[in-house]
């Protein structure tokens, strides 16, 4: 929890980057066919907040699926439980048409690849009329090494987008708002001397809400972090 308080002081105090980070989009395959069932079979979108690998050959993803017909919410459920390749489903519905939760499955050839490249993977937008937006950090050469690996694998891809980030360009204003607000408060110090409960009288933000803000934020600056980190140690070698 150190670092992550040091690196947020250093991003409130503004500093210049020595080593850019790079920013790209990628417009890949569906990582599974139980997102391509849910975005066209019930005209929903999905979210995937974040990826890990379990075990070998398995990929577990905690998503954000958009429904587009709320009332349809177990029956959609039931549709990804069915996929041959999903292992396991935990789900937990929200107000809004939201569905929150994780899904373990096989088989995901960019999901692997992105695992094992230096690159992190920042989240993956999906849509029916957009298809899979893979938002990954990285430096130039990690990225050149990701595509170079999707062409090995026969991936077909298309960059969509490729910038440089300034350190502004980290998080966005709300985000920043939220810890900057939860760093003054003491949220990151130990012991705490403020917490979820506190943050959320004082922002005025449901605690569910504020926690997913400050997750996505922290998770924001420790890819930063660890990008910055792996470009320092590639300089020194």
């Amino acid at each position: 929890m150190r670092l992550l308080r040091d690196e947020l002081s250093l991003l409130i105090s503004r500093p210049r980057s020595r080593f850019p980070v790079l920013e790209a989009v990628l417009k890949c395959p569906q990582p599974h066919k139980w997102i391509q069932l849910v975005t066209e079979g019930y005209s929903a979108e999905v979210d995937i907040l974040d990826s890990k690998s379990p075990s070998k050959g398995i990929t577990q993803h905690l998503f954000d699926i958009q429904q587009a017909d709320p009332s349809q919410t177990e029956e959609l459920l039931d549709a990804i439980k069915k996929d041959k390749d999903v292992t396991e489903v935990e789900a937990v519905k929200s107000k809004g048409g939201h569905i929150y939760g994780s899904v373990s499955s096989r088989r995901c050839t960019v999901c692997k690849e992105v695992a094992k490249s230096k690159c992190f993977l920042a989240s993956v937008a999906i849509s029916s009329r957009e298809g899979a937006r893979w938002t990954v950090l990285g430096s130039g050469e990690s990225f050149s090494g990701l595509l170079k690996a999707l062409d090995k694998e026969g991936v077909t891809y298309e960059v969509k987008e490729k910038r440089n980030l300034e350190d502004s360009d980290l998080l966005t204003s709300r985000q920043e708002q939220i810890l900057s607000i939860a760093f003054e408060m003491g949220y990151f110090d130990f012991p705490k001397k403020a917490g979820l409960k506190e943050l959320a009288a004082q922002t005025g933000i449901k605690t569910s809400t504020l926690a997913e803000i400050m997750r996505r934020g922290q998770k924001k600056i420790l890819g930063e972090y660890l990008v910055k980190r792996s470009l320092l140690h590639g300089n020194r070698d």
